[in-house]
């Protein structure tokens, strides 16, 4: 009985960390959009921030590639910004460095629904924020 208890408190800790992060904590947080179907941004900014998400931006027309430049800024801590493709494998990454501007560019492809993934990672992060911006290539059509 008493392995049988451990095995069930083992089982829901585990289960309380994947949900833990799977989540992201942010303060102070302030988001900007301007999202046009061929091209736009999304500008997010925050005091703090701890844990992950993917976050989507719907821009219609699936299966369309795009041209992203995705900048990342922050004083303290560490993250990752992840483009994701249709499938959800990462098409391109940028890894912060503390006080430090960091950019990368590379090629996206939407969901069949017309939808932009990406996940954002961080520890410990501290005043900083990203920048997405995305231009169309071409069309599913």
């Amino acid at each position: 009985m008493c392995r049988k208890r451990r095995y069930l408190a083992l089982i829901g800790a585990a289960v309380i960390l994947f949900f833990l992060q799977a989540c992201m904590l942010a303060s102070g947080e302030r988001t900007s959009t301007d999202v046009r179907p061929d091209a736009g941004n999304v500008t997010r900014t925050f005091l703090g921030a701890e844990g992950s998400e993917v976050y989507t931006v719907p821009l219609g027309d699936g299966g369309a590639l795009l041209q992203v430049i995705a900048i990342l800024e922050l004083q303290q801590g560490e993250m990752r910004l992840e483009l994701l493709n249709a499938g959800g494998s990462v098409a391109f990454a940028v890894q912060s460095r503390p006080g430090d501007q960091v950019s990368r560019s590379g090629m996206v492809r939407l969901d069949e629904n017309g939808v932009l993934r990406y996940r954002v990672v961080a520890r410990g992060a501290r005043d900083g924020g990203y920048q997405i911006l995305y231009q169309r290539v071409q069309s599913n059509q």
